[in-house]
């Protein structure tokens, strides 16, 4: 049953992932912030982590950081979401082709349902 950790602030965004990823095999947690994540993180044990970039009081990509020298979360799939950011901008800063990719938002949900199985394959190899 694949586990899911969505870290966005925005809650209806939050809400309306929860609702186009939910089935009977997947379990769906959420966070609004870096430190919130962190702690959901580390309880929740995710698969996969669907991550703002733009988050309150620290980036996305420190959370990553955080996530990736923890021996628990280093090779645990992250997908990244941004607005303003673009992939370009996400690839200087977040060096993991194989662990980690980017979409922009709005996402479309056929095409986020495609990413976080491709990874979940990938993470399984």
């Amino acid at each position: 049953m694949p586990r899911i950790l969505i870290v966005d602030d925005d809650p209806s965004l939050v809400q309306l992932l929860t609702m186009a990823l939910k089935t009977p095999e997947t379990e769906i947690a959420s966070a609004g912030d870096p430190a919130e994540g962190l702690a959901v993180c580390r309880k929740f044990h995710p698969d996969i982590i669907l991550l703002d970039y733009h988050l309150p009081g620290d980036t996305g990509a420190h959370l990553f950081e955080t996530l990736r020298r923890n021996t628990a979360t280093a090779k645990t799939p992250i997908l990244f979401m941004s607005a303003v950011a673009t992939a370009d901008h996400m690839l200087r800063e977040v060096a993991d082709p194989k662990f980690s990719r980017f979409m922009p938002k709005p996402v479309h949900i056929a095409d986020l349902q495609r990413n976080i199985q491709e990874m979940l394959a990938g993470a399984e190899s």
